[in-house]
């Protein structure tokens, strides 16, 4: 009896995590999460980031899956001060908030904590969670 043929694993994004339907958030994607970034058919990649996207593996994905990136300029928050202005967030929600042309969304800042956290926190606030 053959066994059958073992899958690569399927590796999350660092903090990854659902929003809501269609909407995700989690750390900077790395080349082992771009084969679980895969399934969830994304047609967005928002980075929060000081630098746009670089990297040529995120970069290869993305044109092969026909996902778009969007960078939205933050820098790296120091001594716990997030680097958002009002402005700068609302630009984001806009993004979030377009989901005829932008969902499924992945969302992710550095290491998928400070920044998404705002965001999320601010998403959540517009739908007058308390």
């Amino acid at each position: 009896m053959t066994r059958p043929a073992q899958l690569p694993p399927l590796y999350p994004p660092y903090r990854f995590a659902a929003v809501e339907d269609d909407l995700y958030r989690g750390g900077f994607p790395k080349d082992r999460n771009l084969r679980f970034l895969a399934r969830l058919r994304l047609r967005t990649i928002l980075s929060l980031t000081p630098d746009p996207p670089s990297d040529p593996a995120l970069l290869a994905f993305a044109a092969a899956h026909a996902i778009t990136l969007i960078h939205i300029r933050v820098d790296k928050p120091k001594e716990a001060v997030i680097p958002l202005s009002f402005p700068r967030v609302v630009q984001i929600l806009q993004v979030l908030l377009d989901v005829a042309n932008t969902a499924p969304l992945y969302m992710h800042c550095l290491d998928g904590s400070l920044v998404t956290s705002v965001v999320v926190c601010c998403l959540r606030k517009l739908q007058c969670w308390s």
